[in-house]
Parts: structure tokens; C-alpha cells; sequence
């Protein structure tokens, strides 16, 4: 093949070439439906709680003014794995037969009670308090209906409501739980304490100032 002249390599012109997107767009729009379609919408839902206070006020005395004459009942919810205990500090809860001074409680409030449990959301493990019902079978389907030993929400609402006829001024409920009480136990006093719904009645507000006891972790 004969050489290009000099003059022949200088007006030769390269055509431009533009990329074709074309192939690159018609993926995009299909892998855009296919994400979307795939996508997991997680639902959050938050619980309104507060913290211990640590340490003294700086308003001391401003608080001392305010202070209203009849003390509080501070009532708390504690969580063990023989069931819930109820105690108030500054009143006889109703329900709740009153210590001796200086004698703990022989026992829950309200103890555990047998029932039978359905395996759905449990599948795999055992309902609450796991540590009492681990030497029982698991759950192993969703359908399986098992006698567990559960802690008594029932009663626990009833006697919520008791406490806050009793006391209807009292807003504030402290829960405490032992360092092997699952999460989702907290949550259901937590629920539990905040209102409750009776079928055919409206929403009755108990105790919406929810505060998690110091080391509750």
C-alpha cells in the first residue's frame, strides 16, 4: 500500500463518533420498576419516655414553692421473671396488700400464669420470660398453639385502672426490670401503662409519663 503524501495526511478529517446511549437508557428504565418493586418499607414506631433525672435541680427552691401539698405516688411497675410487682411510695395501691416496714414482698403482685400461646411470633424460640420457659419445646410453626408460663397483661391493665381511680391526679409511672427481662416485655408494660382501650368505649388515658428506671438497660 503506497504512503499518503504529506499534503493528503494533513487535510484528511476523522469522523467524530458519539457514543449510543440508547442501549445504556433502556436498562436504566428497567432496573429503576425492578428497584422499586424490591424495595422493604420498615415501619418505626417511637415510644415517649424519659430519662432518670441524675443529680440535684438547680431550682431547688423554685421547686420547693411548687411543690404540691400531697406528695406523690411515684407508682412503679417492676419487671421480674416470676411476674410484675406494683408499689407506690406515698399511698396504699388498691389491689396491693402493703408490707411490713422494712419486709420485702414475699412474692409478685402479679405472679405468672399458664397459658396457652400462639407460636407466631415465636417461631424458633419461646414466648416471654424466656429464661422460665426455656426448658419447654420451641415454637416451631407459625400455627402451633403451646401452654407457656406468660406474664398476666390482663390483670396488669385492670389493676392500672384500679390504681388510677384511686389517684386520678397521678400521671407518672417508673418501670424497672430485672437485667434478664426482654425488650419486647418492657415495651408491652410500657403499653399497657400509657392507656388502655375497652371494646366499645373510648380510649381511656392511665399513666402517660413513662420513666424508665436508673439501669434499666
Amino acid at each position: 500500500m503506497a504512503a499518503r503524501k504529506p499534503s493528503e495526511r494533513r487535510n484528511f478529517d476523522e469522523a467524530s463518533m458519539e457514543p449510543d446511549l440508547g442501549p445504556m437508557m433502556g436498562l436504566i428504565s428497567i432496573l429503576i420498576p425492578c428497584l422499586l418493586i424490591s424495595m422493604v418499607f420498615v415501619e418505626i414506631a417511637v415510644i415517649n419516655v424519659a430519662a432518670p433525672a441524675i443529680g440535684n435541680s438547680p431550682n431547688t427552691e423554685e421547686e420547693k414553692k411548687d411543690k404540691p401539698d400531697k406528695p406523690p405516688l411515684n407508682l412503679t411497675v417492676t419487671i421480674t421473671d416470676k411476674g410484675y410487682i406494683l408499689a407506690g411510695a406515698n399511698g396504699v395501691l388498691p389491689g396491693v396488700a402493703p408490707s411490713a416496714e422494712g419486709e420485702e414482698a414475699s412474692g409478685p403482685t402479679i405472679p405468672l400464669i399458664e397459658q396457652k400461646v400462639s407460636c407466631g411470633k415465636y417461631v424458633g424460640m419461646w414466648p416471654p420470660p424466656r429464661s422460665v420457659n426455656r426448658s419447654r419445646e420451641k415454637c416451631t410453626t407459625d400455627s402451633d398453639v403451646r401452654m407457656y408460663k406468660v406474664y398476666d397483661t390482663a390483670k396488669l391493665s385492670t389493676m392500672l385502672v384500679g390504681i388510677k381511680d384511686a389517684f386520678p391526679e397521678e400521671k407518672k409511672v417508673i418501670i424497672a426490670a430485672e437485667p434478664d427481662v426482654e425488650f419486647e416485655s418492657i415495651t408491652d408494660v410500657m403499653d399497657r401503662t400509657r392507656d388502655i382501650k375497652v371494646e366499645g368505649e373510648e380510649r381511656r388515658e392511665l399513666f402517660p409519663e413513662v420513666v424508665l428506671s436508673p439501669g434499666l438497660g
